[in-house]
């Protein structure tokens, strides 16, 4: 396995997508993201840092991360430790409805995400099916598309039966990232409020220059693009869950005023708050 991984950043997929590969400190910065879809990161080797939400995680062979669509996540590396990983795409769509029948703790896949761990014992068999969907994604026969969604629904079943789920809070990745991972939930958890750079730099204990600087370096975003990111996914939540006004929802989410949520929304989105409550709701 020594292609090079590029990650799949689209925001929309119409078909279920695998890919493998290397990546390490070396390779170019991923920055944050998230799609409409779900992302199974899985490491054949090597560890690697993984931020999901306001959390960072630490991961070795056989860990993985379930990313369920709209959460925020990206992959960091350490120096001189490459690794080995895939990296599965998929739409609830593509899976047997019982697999999202709760049952017990197998429920898979959950509707948000989580970090797990494939055991030892059955890691092999995990792998296999992973490499039996990238050889047939490379065919790309008609019965292909047939082929993948029984392979993906055979690995999460594998996963409901054998998996290790930790949805615990993870030990601090280590002290140097303490800061600005208390920094991260002190903004997830407060975005409603008119947070300042000011704010988030006391609440990592830093000064806002060091801050900034680290801030972006840890999480490849800048404060205030983490902060609306946060704010205007819950927005959009709201314009389909709710019947509030748009400048209601502008106001409750941080905006300050409705132009302006407005124009951040159509940048990100591609289209106006009214529209993604028109075409979506």
């Amino acid at each position: 396995m020594n292609q090079q991984f590029t990650p799949h950043n689209n925001k929309d997929i119409s078909q279920i997508r695998v890919t493998t590969g290397r990546r390490g400190a070396e390779s170019p910065l991923q920055p944050d993201h998230y799609h409409l879809y779900y992302e199974i990161f899985y490491l054949f080797s090597g560890r690697c840092r993984y931020l999901l939400k306001d959390t960072f995680y630490s991961l070795e062979k056989g860990d993985f991360v379930l990313i369920a669509p709209g959460d925020l996540h990206h992959s960091l590396y350490y120096p001189d430790t490459p690794c080995e990983i895939a990296a599965l795409y998929f739409k609830e769509g593509f899976l047997l409805p019982q697999l999202f029948a709760y049952q017990g703790e197998e429920h898979m896949p959950p509707r948000h995400s989580l970090r797990g761990s494939v055991p030892s014992l059955y890691q092999e068999e995990f792998e296999a099916l992973l490499f039996r969907m990238l050889a047939e994604s490379r065919k790309g026969d008609k019965h292909s598309p047939s082929f993948m969604t029984c392979f993906l629904n055979e690995l999460l079943l594998l996963l409901c039966r054998h998996s290790v789920i930790s949805e615990e809070e993870p030990d601090l990745v280590n002290a140097r990232d303490a800061d600005i991972m208390s920094a991260a939930k002190y903004i997830y958890r407060n975005f409603q409020k008119p947070l300042t750079l000011q704010e988030a730099a006391d609440a990592a204990g830093l000064s806002v220059t060091y801050f900034s600087r680290k801030f972006k370096l840890l999480t490849g975003m800048g404060f205030k693009e983490y902060l609306n990111y946060i704010r205007l996914k819950h927005a959009a939540a709201a314009l389909l869950d709710t019947s509030k006004s748009i400048t209601d929802i502008a106001l409750e989410y941080g905006f300050g005023s409705s132009g302006y949520f407005k124009d951040l929304f159509k940048k990100e989105y591609g289209i106006s708050p009214r529209e993604y409550r028109k075409n979506r709701g």
